[in-house]
């Protein structure tokens, strides 16, 4: 841990381009209210079941979804940037980008923490313009005079 090389932190360009990703082992359970629950089972890991014999880990998450955050669940198909679901969402209730951006972001982190989630990011290409080599010196070669 020590070691590990810190993240350059993104751009703006770059994280409106980056994808959501819904956690593949969440468990989605539409209500009658046509909102969401998520569950997201524990780890299965050895360490994580030698401690549940010793203290009280429950075997699962539960998240319950409000209408906002069950629109946006269901938007996150994989395909969609934060940017585009950001435009939808600004759309769909009236609000300004700005608004819209804060209230996307702010879910978007809280999901991402809670492990619901992940964020693909893809990184910017590169400058297109490269220095051009310059020749190497070879001290043993003189030039002729």
């Amino acid at each position: 841990m020590l070691l590990r090389k810190k993240r350059q932190p993104l751009t703006r360009e770059q994280s409106l381009k980056s994808v959501p990703i819904k956690n593949r082992d969440v468990e989605e359970t539409p209500t009658e209210s046509g909102q969401v629950i998520l569950y997201l089972p524990r780890s299965n890991v050895w360490w994580v079941k030698v401690l549940s014999k010793i203290f009280y880990i429950p075997k699962g998450r539960k998240v319950a979804l409000d209408e906002l955050g069950t629109t946006l669940w269901n938007w996150f198909d994989g395909k969609a940037t934060v940017g585009q679901l950001i435009k939808k969402f600004a759309e769909e209730y009236r609000l300004t980008r700005r608004e819209a951006e804060l209230s996307v972001v702010a879910y978007m982190k809280t999901l991402t923490r809670r492990g619901l989630i992940g964020i693909a990011v893809f990184e910017a290409p590169r400058d297109k313009k490269k220095k051009k080599k310059q020749p190497r010196k070879n001290p043993s070669v003189r030039p002729q005079d």
